[in-house]
């Protein structure tokens, strides 16, 4: 094949034909070391498959060799420069898809899966999605693909709604195809989690899933543009980013509540919160520059940090955007019709000019320790800071800007009246790495007891954090803390009333059996009576 056949409009389909012929019967005729080209070549000038020899074969032999043949012509139709540009195109396109839809942060960058969603109905692992044949999708096709992410519906089972397919439902064919060629274009890993989804009776029967399906899967009445930027933007929030997933308030039996988009939520233990335009319990004090840099670097204005799974999602997801689909995003967020939580009592991030801009100097912070450890009026909080704080945040909370330790004052994890975001990450702290150059945040559970963990909070966000007041508890640590949900009582009742149903149908198979048993045995009884002589 020429390079002018390749870009011809006949051509169009070649690429999803090829990759078919590729995945299906290729997979034996090439060595690990050798290259398309080569094995093209080698399967096209195989004895037996030349065109007579193909004609006069029985049907049953010719078929396997006419394929082999039109696979070599794949091959070599691949080692062109065009269709290997081509290909190479889609795979990049199928990646950024992949980062927008926040793949890796549940499946891992090398897709092996692991990650662990605690629910009040138990522990949902995210699965091996590498293209590995035995514990990933590699025998998925196009259309496979396309039913897990519009359905939730694989060839083996159903998913759980964590999966967010009520979200990529709305994913376009276009996204789906390069998706399915990156997905199976990237390295096998060939071993399934260490965990695996544990969820106890009844919620561990999948075909329970077509219920809730039924439910909630119907299409959302979610806004619509005519301008492209707002269009791209919804598109981004709405379905590939899935926002709503974690952002939207959900009843008893997880449907998402659409008279609340959007008006944030708490999941796994972390605070999502309020992505509508409201001034106070929103974005709506925000600028677009800010939610710009949050999704981009995990930070905006140096005054509020993504932590937790909004950290693992700016890391392996939205970092990696076009700063023109950040500022789309950002966009449509202020579009967001403004729905007053009441969960927050002063803006989140104070107006770009109100900020404060603190400065670091070389040395500030270890002649201002010394200071402050020579007085001896230092009240406990103070001392706590002192010595679990001030080396890296400074004693008077100016940062260290230059080794990405963020300043305390102004900050938006001082400043939220619902504190558990503040509280898990005094409790379990912050890995290094989280996002990119942050340094690691210790976490205080194992040093510092409930009661001080409160001392500490209240502390930093009166004297940081610019609130009025703070009367956080031992109690509310450990609520933070231990993040354990209770089951609503709707998903009780009907954990019960399956428990009931469950026993009561083994009670009437077996009497009924026995019932049936002791009838046969008198019927026959007198069948023995009445032929006696």
């Amino acid at each position: 094949s020429s390079p002018t056949s390749v870009a011809s409009p006949a051509s169009s389909q070649e690429p999803e034909i090829i990759q078919t012929i590729m995945n299906r019967t290729l997979r034996h005729w090439t060595s690990p070391d050798e290259s398309l080209s080569t094995a093209g070549s080698r399967i096209a000038d195989a004895p037996g498959l030349q065109p007579d020899a193909l004609l006069s074969r029985q049907p049953s032999q010719s078929v396997p060799a006419l394929c082999h043949l039109v696979a070599g012509a794949a091959l070599l139709l691949v080692s062109s420069p065009v269709f290997s540009q081509t290909n190479q195109t889609q795979s990049e396109q199928g990646e950024y898809v992949a980062r927008a839809a926040g793949c890796m942060s549940c499946h891992g960058e090398d897709l092996a899966g692991g990650y662990q969603v605690e629910t009040p109905m138990g522990t949902i692992v995210a699965s091996n999605i590498s293209p590995s044949q035995e514990y990933g999708i590699g025998g998925y096709s196009r259309d496979d693909l396309a039913r897990v992410l519009r359905e939730g519906v694989s060839p083996d089972r159903r998913l759980y709604p964590a999966m967010p397919y009520a979200s990529f439902r709305g994913m376009t064919d276009t996204d789906i195809d390069v998706l399915h060629i990156w997905l199976q274009d990237q390295e096998p890993v060939e071993r399934a989690p260490d965990q695996q989804t544990d969820l106890p009776f009844p919620f561990n029967i999948r075909t329970g899933v077509m219920a809730w399906n039924w439910l909630y899967l119907g299409d959302r009445d979610l806004p619509q543009f005519d301008d492209p930027v707002l269009s791209r933007g919804a598109y981004l929030v709405d379905h590939l980013g899935h926002c709503g997933e974690c952002h939207t308030p959900r009843n008893d039996l997880f449907g998402v509540q659409n008279d609340q988009y959007l008006a944030g939520e708490v999941i796994d233990g972390w605070l999502a919160p309020n992505l509508t335009s409201h001034p106070v319990s929103g974005l709506g004090a925000w600028a677009a520059q800010d939610i710009v840099d949050y999704l981009g670097k995990g930070t905006a204005g140096n005054i509020v940090q993504a932590a937790g799974p909004m950290g693992t999602f700016v890391k392996h997801g939205t970092s990696h955007l076009d700063e023109d689909d950040l500022f789309a995003i950002a966009a449509y967020l202020q579009t967001i019709p403004a729905i007053d939580t009441r969960n927050r009592d002063i803006p989140l991030l104070v107006p770009m000019a109100e900020r404060d801009r603190p400065q670091h100097r070389f040395n500030q912070i270890r002649e201002e320790m010394t200071q402050a450890q020579a007085r001896d009026d230092l009240s406990e909080p103070e001392r706590l800071y002192l010595d679990h704080c001030a080396a890296c945040h400074g004693v008077s909370g100016q940062g260290q800007p230059q080794a990405f330790y963020p300043p305390l004052v102004q900050n938006a994890a001082l400043r939220r009246e619902d504190p558990r975001n503040l509280l898990t990450v005094l409790s379990h702290g912050v890995p290094a790495g989280k996002l990119y150059r942050m340094p690691a945040m210790p976490g205080f559970a194992d040093e510092l007891s409930d009661d001080q963990i409160a001392m500490l909070a209240n502390y930093t966000r009166i004297t940081f954090g610019g609130r009025q007041d703070s009367t956080l508890t031992a109690a509310d640590v450990g609520q933070a803390r231990d993040q354990d949900d209770d089951m609503p009582a709707t998903l009780r009742s009907l954990q019960v009333a399956a428990w009931v149903a469950l026993i009561a149908g083994i009670t009437l198979l077996v009497g009924g059996t026995l019932l049936w048993w002791v009838l046969a045995r008198r019927r026959g009884l007198r069948r023995q009576e009445g032929v006696r002589p």
